[in-house]
């Protein structure tokens, strides 16, 4: 974990400082969306905060929050078909258990016939 995350959890989540900091933050959720597409679950981290006092983003970080806005566009547009295979995926699943799992019905076996 990043130690910009780190802190007691019991804390509320710092806003960032610097527009770097805001955007390293805002690359590590983005790479954390990734993993949890497909399927790595990565360790929880502080949840990203906006910048509220930084003022406009300074020129040489432009290029890269552009970039950050397409990733974040790609995720979701992914997310709606993520949902979707987990919902069907439940209910085949709920079907499944349906047909598999009944109430319990008492069982004789004569064994010395």
């Amino acid at each position: 974990m990043n130690a910009a995350f780190s802190g007691p959890p019991d804390l509320p989540p710092r806003r960032p400082v610097t527009w770097r900091e805001a955007l390293d933050r805002l690359e590590a959720h983005a790479d954390r969306a990734e993993q949890m597409i497909r399927g790595q679950v990565p360790p929880d981290e502080m949840p990203w905060l906006p910048p509220s006092d930084l003022g406009p983003i300074p020129d040489e970080f432009v290029p890269r929050a552009r970039h950050l806005l397409e990733r974040q566009r790609q995720l979701m547009s992914a997310i709606p078909a993520m949902l979707s295979d987990n919902h069907h995926q439940r209910r085949v699943a709920d079907r499944v258990a349906d047909a598999t799992i009944g109430p319990a019905q008492p069982v004789y076996l004569d064994v010395t016939a």
